[in-house]
């Protein structure tokens, strides 16, 4: 059993009212999950504040309330007797972060850690990495965009990055559960707002930087800061004693400034320049990729059953990490042509039709526009793109993706993503700027998604490709007064099978 007393070494307290030596039964930031004997941490939101729920969190039972301000008068009902204890701190995220890291035992120190990060490639890079861990007979979890995969359990995944109480609390149960290995991907977000605080990892990959995020970010440079967090947090403070590896995409820029911020080994990847471990004799088809994977360990021919020569450095990212861990290029080998598909990346809608449906989850112009040379290289007769881009996010990014897709588009159809608060139609005319600016006409809009899929899959011909892009494995579209079921590989299913 664990007493206040001691947590609160862990966080600079700077004012603390009432007893301290309690027992902790939990530790939350949610106060629909609040216990009797709970420390509540009231956190800031996007839209909302988390002291406007202390009265919430009492009612539950919570003994201690952690804020940034002194409540006034702060008292539980009377059933639970007495008054909750209360520490004032100057950062409740991260104490949240430092307090739940504490409360589940450091569990971070038992697992095998690998965090991703980057704008483009997280997701395929974890499943790739999973893969070839799993095949080297390590018990493997994941937790990323897509869903937290604990082995048998699949947990729905609100966000890419856990916050930091959830986090320690998966991380304790992989521990409980013998699991040897989690892979995370680690979103900017994450790093900027305290979730992997506590989190020691021993491996950090960077895939790639393009703009994304600018809604939250004030610039490019805020964004790459908050992602080297990752790397230059390696090393210090370890509880571990094993060497730290960083794994970088030597072919993007932004890579130098990472090299200068870590102190942890450093392995790159990458095609173009002469990196640790590189692809060499690409082929490019619409069922797989091959190329010949050189390191330093031996030189091996890989067949990986993805499209796009994106997934090239997806698969180079992850053979790094797991030729960093002394694991063999047969094993490697092994494990990326296990791999099938990853959901929403370039997955293809097949119900025998005469041409090309792919659904992908690109949703910035950089993605888009990987996607689409992806499309290219393929050759199809056409490409037909459906796209729109969400609400309440960076709308500069709006008319780059107008001009991208109708650059890399034979025709576009431009519609609806997750429009939250704001008017579709409104962010379709921020899209059509990016569009007219090309002169190019071959587009028409449609907001009602749907719709829109459905045109263009009535459009295509024999040997065209449609591409319907930015929203990938999500099940849901998102307006300002309802969220409602939507799966864009199941509405191109549906349209395919009743076209017949």
């Amino acid at each position: 059993m664990i007493r206040l007393n001691d947590l609160l070494p862990e966080i600079s307290a700077k004012e603390v009212y009432g007893p301290t030596e309690l027992s902790v039964e939990g530790i939350t930031y949610d106060s629909r999950q609040v216990k009797p004997g709970y420390i509540f941490v009231a956190i800031s939101g996007y839209a909302e504040d988390g002291n406007s729920y202390v009265p919430q969190a009492l009612e539950a039972g919570a003994s201690v309330i952690v804020s940034s301000n002194r409540i006034e008068r702060l008292a539980r009902p009377s059933k639970w007797g007495g008054s909750a204890t209360q520490i004032v701190v100057g950062n409740p995220r991260k104490a949240l972060a430092k307090l739940a890291t504490v409360f589940y035992d450091h569990p971070s120190d038992k697992l095998d850690v690998i965090g991703i990060t980057g704008t483009n490639g997280k997701t395929t890079v974890s499943y790739l990495i999973e893969a070839i861990f799993q095949e080297n007979g390590a018990k493997v979890g994941v937790l990323g965009t897509i869903a937290y995969r604990l082995g048998d359990k699949i947990l729905p995944a609100p966000i890419t990055t856990p916050q930091s109480s959830d986090l320690q609390e998966i991380l304790r149960k992989l521990v409980d559960e013998e699991f040897t290995t989690v892979v995370m991907e680690v979103s900017s977000h994450a790093l900027s707002l305290d979730r992997v605080e506590g989190c020691e990892f021993d491996s950090a990959v960077f895939t790639n930087l393009s703009r994304e995020h600018l809604d939250f970010h004030n610039s490019m440079e805020e964004y790459l800061r908050a992602k080297i967090k990752l790397f230059s947090a390696l090393g210090k403070d370890a509880r571990k004693e094993r060497e730290k590896l960083a794994f970088l995409n030597l072919d993007d820029p932004s890579t130098e400034e990472i090299i200068q911020s870590t102190e942890a080994k450093i392995i790159t990847y990458g095609i173009e320049k002469e990196a640790d471990v590189v692809a060499k004799g690409i082929r490019l088809n619409l069922d797989k990729i091959t190329f010949n994977l050189v390191s330093p360990s031996g030189e091996l021919k890989i067949s990986l059953p993805l499209i796009g020569r994106y997934n090239v450095y997806n698969a180079l990212a992850a053979s790094a990490v797991a030729l960093g861990q002394g694991i063999s290029l047969g094993t490697i080998k092994r494990g990326l042509e296990k791999i099938s598909s990853i959901p929403g990346r370039f997955e293809r809608i097949d119900y025998g039709q005469p041409f090309t449906v792919i659904v992908d989850y690109a949703h910035t112009d950089e993605a888009l526009r990987k996607l689409l040379e992806a499309c290219r290289e393929l050759k199809p007769r056409r490409i037909i793109t459906v796209f729109g881009c969400g609400g309440d996010r960076d709308r500069g990014k709006r008319p780059l993706m107008g001009e991208v897709a109708i650059d890399l588009s034979d025709y576009v159809i431009v519609t609806a993503d997750n429009p939250r608060s704001e008017d579709p139609e409104r962010i379709a005319l921020d899209i059509e700027v990016g569009i007219k600016r090309k002169g190019k006409g071959n587009y028409q809009t449609i907001i009602d998604r749907f719709q829109a899929i459905e045109k263009a899959l009535s459009m295509a011909e024999k040997g065209d490709l449609v591409a319907i892009a930015g929203k990938g494995h999500e099940q849901y579209q998102i307006f300002r007064d309802r969220r409602v079921h939507f799966d864009d590989r199941e509405v191109a299913r549906k349209i395919l099978s009743e076209k017949g």
